[in-house]
C-alpha cells in the first residue's frame, strides 16, 4: 500500500517529467537546424530522436519504479545533464542554441534541487560537453545563424514561464498547506473549538484594545461540574460525549464576533467581545441552562451540569493574566457556592456569585 510519502514523490517524479518533456520538445527546432546546417549524418539524427521521444518516457519509468523516486530523478537529472553537454558539442558550440540550452537546464536544476544540484549538473554538463567535443576533433563553428537563433526562442521563452508557473502552483500549494497547519494548531481536536493558544491571543488582543480604546470585553470559563466522577463511573467515552456537547452549544448559541475555546480538560473559555454589565450575566445564565439541558442524559448518565465564571477587563488590570485570573476567580466561587450556577469577579466591583 502506497504512504503519502510515497504518493508525493511520485508527483514530484511526474511533474519533472512533464518539464523534461517539455524541455526537449521545445529544444529540438533549435537542435535540428543546426544540425541541419552542418549536414549531420543520420545516426545524430536517430539520436535526437531518441533523446527526444525515447529517453523521457525511460526516464520516468526508471524514477516511478525506484524504492526512491525522487533519488532516482536526481540522477536522471545528471543524465539529462550529460547530454545536455553532448548536444552542445555536437552543435559544435553554437553560440546562441549552446547558450540558451545551457541556461534553461541549468535554471531548471536550480528550481529542483537548489545551487548544490546545479552545480552538479553544470561539472557533468561541462564534462559530456569536452567528453564529445574530444571524440568529434574538438569542431568549433561557434557563428549562429538567423534560423537557429529564431530556432531557439521557443525554449529561450517559454521554458522560463513554465518553470515560473511550476514555482506559482508550489507556492500555492505550500501556501494552503501552511495555513491548514496553522488552522489545526490552533483548533481542539475532540470539540473542533478553538485551542488553548487561540483563546490567549483573543484575550490579549482584546486587553490591548480596551487599553487603547477603552472598548470593554468580558471573559467567560466553563467546567463541566464532577466531570473526573463522570468519566470514572461511566467511562472516557461518556465524558468525551458530554465535553463534545459542551462544544457545540457554545457554537450554536454565541455570536460570530466570540471566541470559544476548550482549554485543558473539561475547562471551556469563551471571549465575549463588546460585552459588559449585566448583559455578561444574563448570557452566562442563559447558557448555562441550555447547556444543562443539552447534557441531560447526553452521555447515557446522570444530568450533567456546568459551572460558569466571568469577569469584565477593568482599568485597574494591567496584563491580560489578571483578567483570566479574575474569571477563574469567579468560576472557584461558583463552585465553591454548589456548582450547577454562575458567578462575576469581585476583584474589580464584580458582583459576585
Amino acid at each position: 500500500m502506497d504512504t503519502p510519502a510515497d504518493d508525493s514523490q511520485r508527483r514530484i517524479v511526474q511533474n519533472a517529467s512533464r518539464m523534461r518533456l517539455l524541455a526537449l520538445w521545445l529544444g529540438l527546432p533549435a537542435v535540428a537546424v543546426v544540425l541541419h546546417e552542418l549536414k549531420a549524418p543520420a545516426i545524430m539524427w536517430a539520436l535526437a530522436a531518441a533523446n527526444v521521444l525515447v529517453w523521457p518516457w525511460v526516464a520516468r519509468r526508471l524514477a516511478l519504479t525506484h524504492g526512491q523516486p525522487v533519488a532516482m530523478e536526481r540522477r536522471n537529472l545528471h543524465v539529462d545533464a550529460l547530454m545536455g553537454g553532448v548536444w552542445v558539442a555536437l552543435m559544435q558550440f553554437s553560440v546562441v542554441p549552446s547558450a540558451v540550452l545551457a541556461a534553461m537546464l541549468l535554471m531548471d536544476r536550480l528550481a529542483f534541487g537548489g545551487p548544490k544540484l546545479m552545480l552538479r549538473c553544470l561539472a557533468v554538463f561541462a564534462s559530456g560537453a569536452l567528453a564529445l567535443g574530444a571524440l568529434n576533433g574538438f569542431a568549433f563553428s561557434p557563428q549562429t545563424s538567423m534560423a537557429a537563433t529564431l530556432a531557439s526562442l521557443p525554449l529561450l521563452l517559454v521554458y522560463p514561464a513554465a518553470i515560473a508557473f511550476a514555482t506559482y502552483r508550489l507556492s500555492e500549494a505550500v501556501g494552503g498547506q501552511r495555513e491548514a497547519l496553522e488552522a489545526l494548531s490552533r483548533t481542539d481536536p475532540l470539540t473542533g473549538l478553538a485551542n488553548h493558544r487561540a483563546l490567549m491571543a483573543a484575550v490579549e488582543h482584546e486587553f490591548r484594545r480596551f487599553r487603547r480604546s477603552g472598548h470593554r470585553s468580558s471573559v467567560m470559563l466553563v467546567d463541566v461540574d464532577r466531570f473526573r466522577l463522570l468519566n470514572d463511573l461511566h467511562g472516557h467515552a461518556a465524558g468525551d460525549a458530554a465535553l463534545k456537547t459542551v462544544g457545540e452549544a457554545l457554537r450554536s448559541n454565541l455570536r460570530d464576533t466570540d471566541t470559544s475555546a476548550r482549554i485543558a480538560g473539561d475547562r471551556f473559555g469563551v471571549m465575549l467581545a463588546d460585552a459588559s454589565g449585566s448583559s455578561v450575566g444574563e448570557l452566562a445564565e442563559r447558557l448555562r441552562q441550555k447547556l444543562a439541558a443539552r447534557l441531560a442524559g447526553s452521555a447515557g448518565t446522570a444530568p450533567v451540569t456546568v459551572s460558569i465564571g466571568f469577569a469584565t477587563v477593568d482599568a485597574g488590570m494591567r496584563e491580560s493574566a489578571q483578567w483570566l485570573a479574575a474569571a477563574a476567580e469567579a468560576l472557584q466561587a461558583a463552585k465553591a457556592a454548589g456548582r450547577n450556577r454562575c458567578a462575576s469577579s469581585s476583584a474589580y466591583g464584580g458582583a459576585g456569585p
